[in-house]
């Protein structure tokens, strides 16, 4: 699968136009740590990754899913 956490993580934060810093800032949590999980050299625990998706303006859904729609078709 071409798309992963880290993937998305990059992907929303660059649609926010949010620097890793910045987001970093609003999850509370290190810039080396968003670095790490967008290039997949750590994997994020639930709570780091609910933190995260709250500063994103997501759901932890969004970023665990390759599409928009596969939350949607799995109800």
């Amino acid at each position: 699968m071409r798309s992963s956490v880290g993937f998305m993580i990059r992907q929303r934060r660059q649609q926010l136009g949010y620097s890793q810093t910045t987001l970093a800032r609003r999850a509370k949590v290190t810039q080396g740590w968003i670095s790490r999980l967008e290039n997949r050299v750590e994997n994020p625990t639930l709570n780091s990754l609910t933190q995260i998706a709250k500063a994103l303006d997501v759901e932890v859904i969004d970023l665990l899913s390759t599409r928009r729609d596969d939350h949607a078709a799995s109800h």
